[in-house]
């Protein structure tokens, strides 16, 4: 048998070369697809997480409360599931050196890049703050991906991010100009110095700016890092969340446990049953979409992941327009119109990202 296949294969070479290069080109094509799919479900979930969060805020929830509980029920409901692995001896654990990339990357995002982004919108508001951060995010994304993952960028990819830019300043500024009494920050000056692990210098507008690139910059260096750990699949999807959600734990339930040192019992006894739920719901939303984030990085190139994520905008937009009746505009339907056509042709891989998921 293996004779008769081994004389049909030199009889008939092409039938073997010619199937081949097209049967790799589809499963790239698909694979792709599938990674752009899973982080547009992450950014849903994140979406309906912060609509949540944002919520919570209204109430008047200490904001380092609803980042703790966040963070802390992604590892309470994954640990065990990672132990009940482990006595049944089918968990992968990882090298020292994936550990150690993860909590870098960590760091850059839970602390570096979470406190900069605080700071900046305390100072110099919404408006300002996010289109900062994301451009800085997607344009550091892209070109550190290039340099250290070998992802090439092809035009769609071009196009599409130009297409997402453009329509994260249109619902931002859209946003902002619903209201002409809103003050340009979320909050005063001396409650962003407060709130802040980083010393506010004067009123300078430059430093704030400066603040919301490095930001930028922290979230994209994580999501590289994040991308790359993923990529080779050496540490279980379940460790990266407890890695990464442990350390924001730790983060602010330390600036948590600090700023209510001795009302803890009180504040425990008073949070009522609708805010128990509102927290418990933005946890779960978040440690699925960050499950499925994590997946989608394995499939998709880093700066397709990024810009899928600006449409978390989007659909907060929405979310505000069909079920809380907010107020709309030109700027903002035009937003959606664009976050629409840049998904679709993010969506649309070229040869040249091809040949870069082949080539790694």
């Amino acid at each position: 048998m293996e004779q008769s296949d081994t004389l049909a294969c030199e009889l008939h070479p092409q039938s073997r070369i010619s199937v081949t290069p097209k049967t790799e080109e589809t499963t790239a094509r698909r694979t792709l697809r599938m990674g752009v799919l899973f982080c547009l479900i992450a950014t849903t979930l994140y979406s309906f997480s912060t609509v949540c969060f944002k919520e919570l805020l209204a109430i008047g929830q200490d904001y380092r409360w609803i980042l703790f509980m966040k963070e802390m029920i992604c590892v309470t409901c994954i640990t065990p599931v990672i132990i009940y692995w482990v006595i049944r001896r089918r968990y992968h654990w990882p090298a020292l050196k994936w550990i150690i990339i993860i909590l870098i990357g960590g760091f850059l995002c839970e602390y570096i890049g979470a406190r900069l982004h605080f700071w900046a919108v305390g100072m110099i508001g919404l408006i300002v703050t996010i289109p900062l951060i994301q451009t800085a995010n997607l344009t550091s994304a892209a070109g550190i991906g290039r340099v250290f993952l070998g992802e090439r960028i092809g035009i769609y990819c071009r196009t599409a991010m130009v297409v997402m830019l453009v329509a994260m300043c249109c619902l931002v500024f859209g946003t902002g100009n619903k209201d002409k009494t809103e003050k340009p920050a979320d909050m005063p000056v001396a409650e962003a110095q407060a709130n802040s692990s980083f010393p506010i210098v004067g009123d300078s507008l430059l430093l704030c700016g400066i603040g919301a690139v490095v930001a930028g910059v922290a979230y994209a260096v994580y999501i590289v890092l994040l991308r790359y750990t993923s990529k080779s699949r050496q540490m279980p999807v379940t460790f990266i969340a407890v890695q990464v959600t442990g350390i924001g734990a730790v983060i602010f339930g330390i600036e948590f446990f600090r700023a209510h040192e001795y009302q803890l019992a009180a504040f425990w006894e008073n949070v009522p049953p609708r805010v128990w739920m509102l927290t418990i719901l933005v946890g779960l939303l978040n440690m699925v979409g960050f499950l499925f984030q994590i997946t989608g990085l394995r499939y998709t190139v880093v700066a397709r992941a990024q810009m899928i994520s600006v449409a978390q905008i989007c659909v907060c937009t929405l979310f505000g327009v069909f079920v809380f009746r907010e107020n709309t505009n030109f700027s903002i339907w035009l937003g959606v119109a664009l976050t629409v056509l840049g998904i679709y042709i993010v969506s649309t891989p070229d040869k040249r990202e091809l040949s870069s998921e082949h080539d790694a």
